[in-house]
C-alpha cells in the first residue's frame, strides 16, 4: 500500500474531528449565551481550531448554528432510535423494559447538548424556526412510527392490551416527556438520573394501568409494589 493511500484515511478522520469538535463547541456555546451572544472566536478556541478553519467548514455564523442544532438533535435521536430498536418484545419484566425506554427517551434533560438544543428551541425559534421545525417533525415521527412498531408487537404477544399502536405511542411520549421538561424548566436545568428515574417510574405506571394486561398487575410487574400515582 502506497504511502498515500495511507495518508488519505487519515486526513479524513482528521477533517472529520475537527468538524466534530467545532459543532460539540458550537451547541455548548451558543447553548450557554444565544446565538446573538455567541463568540465564534470563543467556539474556535474551545474546539481547539484557528477561526479561519472554522469558517472553511461552515460559511458563517448562522450555517454554523444550524448545523450544530442539527448535530446534537440527531445524535439525541439516534441513541433514543437504538434503545426502541433493542427493546424485548417478549420481557420477563414489562415495566423495567419500560422504564429503561422512557429514561432513553427522556435522556437530552440528562445531559447538557441536548438540555441546551431545548432550551435553544425556546428562545431561538423566532430566528431559527424552520430548523427546529425540521428537527422536530422528523424526529417526532421517526420515533413515533419505530415505538408504535414496538408497542404493537408488544400486544400481539400479549403483553399489552393496545387497539390502536399510535395512539398509544403518542400517549406513552406525552406521559414520558411532559413532567420531565417541566422539572427541567425546559432543558434551563440538567436533571439527576433519579429525577428522570422517577419521573419515568410514575409515567409507566399510569400508561400500564391503562394498556397493560388486565391479566397481570402492573404495580407489581418487577416484584415490587408501586405506589398509584393517580391515588396519592
Amino acid at each position: 500500500m502506497s504511502a498515500e493511500t495511507t495518508r488519505a484515511p487519515r486526513a479524513s478522520q482528521r477533517r472529520g474531528s475537527k468538524r466534530e469538535a467545532i459543532l460539540q463547541a458550537a451547541i455548548e456555546v451558543f447553548g450557554r449565551e444565544g446565538y446573538a451572544l455567541a463568540s465564534v472566536d470563543e467556539i474556535a478556541h474551545l474546539a481547539g481550531v484557528a477561526k479561519p478553519t472554522l469558517y472553511s467548514r461552515f460559511s458563517d455564523k448562522t450555517t454554523l448554528f444550524n448545523e450544530a442544532v442539527l448535530h446534537a438533535a440527531a445524535q439525541s435521536n439516534q441513541a433514543v432510535t437504538d434503545v426502541i430498536d433493542a427493546t424485548s418484545t417478549t420481557p420477563e419484566d414489562l415495566r423495567a423494559e419500560f422504564e429503561h425506554l422512557g429514561v432513553a427517551l427522556v435522556g437530552c434533560v440528562m445531559h447538557e447538548n441536548g438540555a441546551a438544543v431545548i432550551r435553544l428551541q425556546m428562545t431561538e425559534h423566532a430566528r431559527f424556526g424552520p430548523t427546529f421545525d425540521e428537527i422536530r417533525a422528523q424526529n417526532r415521527h421517526r420515533i413515533l412510527d419505530r415505538l408504535a412498531g414496538k408497542i404493537a408487537q408488544l400486544a400481539a404477544t400479549g403483553q399489552l392490551r393496545i387497539p390502536d399502536p399510535q395512539r398509544a405511542a403518542r400517549h406513552f411520549l406525552a406521559l414520558i416527556n411532559d413532567d420531565a421538561l417541566a422539572r427541567s424548566g425546559y432543558g434551563t436545568s440538567v436533571l439527576s438520573p433519579e429525577d428522570v428515574a422517577d419521573s419515568v417510574a410514575e409515567a409507566v405506571d399510569t400508561f400500564l394501568r391503562a394498556f397493560g394486561n388486565s391479566t397481570a398487575d402492573p404495580s407489581t410487574s418487577s416484584g415490587t409494589p408501586r405506589t398509584d400515582p393517580l391515588t396519592t
